[in-house]
């Protein structure tokens, strides 16, 4: 009966490790904690107040988010399909709240240090970040 267990348990565990093998270590759920862009002086949370989530799936992303600078609020959102190579990650980005990003690709920089995401762009394309350039650091909310 023992080996019955055991046998059941190494199989169990060999199942679930070779799904999670399948799983980029991008996909999942990412609560923003720090921005930094290159069109604007002030960084979140420090001057700028809100929230952004950014969603991962095999192929598609999508983020949504509202702001508060000053006196003036807007929100954030967009979505479109993707593709990583390494740390190279491009959006392709199909619906967006600037409706002149629609259409467009950005390269972004992406790093996952354990339960963080950072992503730094715009690259040119040779991946070379530009001498100003955005940063935003998610953690992970699942």
């Amino acid at each position: 009966m023992k080996r019955v267990i055991l046998l059941s348990l190494i199989v169990l565990l060999s199942i679930c490790t070779y799904a999670q093998m399948g799983k980029s270590p991008i996909e999942g759920t990412w609560k923003m904690v720090y921005g930094k862009w290159s069109s604007n002086e002030a960084t979140f949370p420090a001057q700028i107040k809100g929230d952004q989530i950014k969603m991962l799936s095999k192929k598609h992303f999508t983020f949504v988010g509202h702001w508060d600078v000053d006196t003036s609020s807007g929100d954030s959102y967009g979505w479109g399909t993707y593709t990583l190579n390494g740390n190279k990650f491009e959006e392709h980005v199909v619906l967006h709240v600037n409706k002149e990003s629609i259409g467009k690709i950005v390269r972004i920089l992406m790093e996952v240090r354990n339960d963080t995401l950072i992503q730094k762009w715009p690259t040119d394309e040779n991946w070379k970040l530009s001498g100003k350039y955005s940063i935003e650091k998610y953690v992970r909310a699942e």
